[in-house]
């Protein structure tokens, strides 16, 4: 059986104990789809790696996970005997609602700015992926910790994030409304009104993430595998296929993203076929 428990819920044996502990923001709690969503309905996964918990929410912090951060009980909670004992994979989504809060790491006053080098604020983006390198750092080493009385290796997997489109498309269903996020941040910072402009900012950001804060965890030896997803959708010609609104893809870019840059990190621990 396939399901994704949350936070709350408790287990119930005929639907099957969780495989896997999901880390996430809303990558993994999209309301209409997600990347879990995808993951777990996938024919290619393993039975027995179909049930998932999941902690985190929408709009959360890769800080609310450690420290005093306001989910940080609940990942430690999950983290403790017997729970860890029982998670086979763990799965991590985190830090772009982090830069958001901090506009992008952009400079005040962009409006004379022609490339995206020349709006990016280099000490608060240093400052930011600073602060994001040690939240992933702490989480992933106390997965580490939780696990460590364990015999087989227990995968964590860091989900990248692919280049949105920052058109100022935010979420909408029924009375539910969140967003836009990118736009008004770049807004703010009196970015240019040039889609090739503001298109280079977002890569240039996501861009950094993956390499200055996920891709120095990647370690296949130690068990600690960075989901590189950049490229994957379109940021051109019809990007609205792949995306949804500024931040989240289709349940068509979720699949797509799923089968090119998942599956095979997933399949080379068993937990799709």
């Amino acid at each position: 059986m396939q399901h994704i428990y949350k936070p709350e819920e408790h287990w119930d044996p005929e639907i099957g104990f969780p495989a896997a502990l999901a880390i996430g923001d809303s990558w993994f709690w999209y309301l209409n789809n997600s990347m879990l969503g995808t993951l777990v309905r996938h024919p290619d996964l393993s039975a027995d790696h179909s049930n998932v918990q999941l902690v985190g929410y929408n709009g959360a912090r890769l800080r609310n996970y450690v420290g005093d951060g306001r989910f940080a009980d609940t990942v430690a909670h999950f983290l403790q005997p017997p729970y860890a004992e029982t998670f086979s994979e763990f799965y991590i989504s985190g830090a772009g609602n982090d830069a958001v809060d901090v506009r992008l790491a952009l400079h005040a006053d962009c409006s004379g700015a022609r490339t995206a080098a020349d709006c990016v604020d280099d000490v608060a983006m240093d400052a930011l992926l600073g602060d994001l390198a040690a939240a992933m750092g702490l989480l992933v080493a106390a997965i580490r910790t939780g696990t460590q009385g364990t015999v087989l290796p227990r995968p964590i997997f860091i989900h990248g994030y692919d280049y949105p489109v920052p058109d100022g498309r935010g979420f909408g269903f029924g009375l539910i409304r969140s967003g836009p996020w990118l736009a008004p941040a770049m807004d703010a910072c009196r970015v240019p009104a040039d889609m090739a402009l503001r298109r280079d900012i977002a890569r240039a950001l996501i861009d950094r993430l993956n390499d200055d804060v996920f891709a120095p965890l990647h370690d296949p030896d130690a068990h600690v595998i960075h989901i590189d997803s950049r490229g994957i959708l379109r940021h051109g010609g019809g990007y609205t296929d792949d995306w949804a609104n500024e931040m989240h893809p289709t349940n068509r870019g979720f699949a797509r993203l799923f089968e090119a840059a998942w599956l095979p990190a997933l399949r080379r621990y068993g937990i799709a076929r």
